[in-house]
């Protein structure tokens, strides 16, 4: 199975000039916790997550005119392209300790996102468990 047969194609994005609360308020209103990151040419340079928004900024006591550049996770964000083995994508989501991996094309612009929700969906149940324990060993 490849990573196409799994992903999100319909991908909400902000740019690391945006300011973070209208990313807050996308996040919201698309209910996703997670939004790409790009830069001016479109390429993916980071990812910026409810946790980023929730540690970095509320918790930081930052204002909502905050750039997104300032507070976005740069590193290591899991990328695949649709054409990868979903096995492979699988394998770095486990070793990056990782729920969800941008999917990027050939100039390093988002196509996609996939989540271990996605995975699950068409996985084989065992694979699955085996996945989610990997990517959760650790945490607390």
């Amino acid at each position: 199975m490849k990573v196409r047969d799994v992903m999100v194609e319909r991908v909400s994005r902000c740019s690391e000039l945006d300011r973070i609360d209208m990313c807050s308020r996308l996040m919201r209103d698309r209910k996703v916790g997670l939004l790409p990151v790009i830069n001016t040419g479109g390429r993916v340079v980071g990812v910026v997550t409810d946790r980023d928004i929730a540690l970095r900024v509320v918790a930081g006591n930052r204002p909502g005119s905050t750039l997104v550049r300032e507070v976005m996770t740069r590193g290591p964000v899991v990328t695949v392209t649709a054409g990868d083995e979903l096995t492979e994508l699988e394998s770095r989501l486990a070793k990056a300790r990782k729920r969800r991996a941008v999917v990027i094309d050939s100039f390093g612009r988002c196509v996609g996102i996939v989540s271990l929700w996605d995975i699950a969906q068409k996985e084989e149940p065992s694979r699955t468990v085996m996945l989610l324990r990997e990517v959760s060993r650790g945490r607390e």
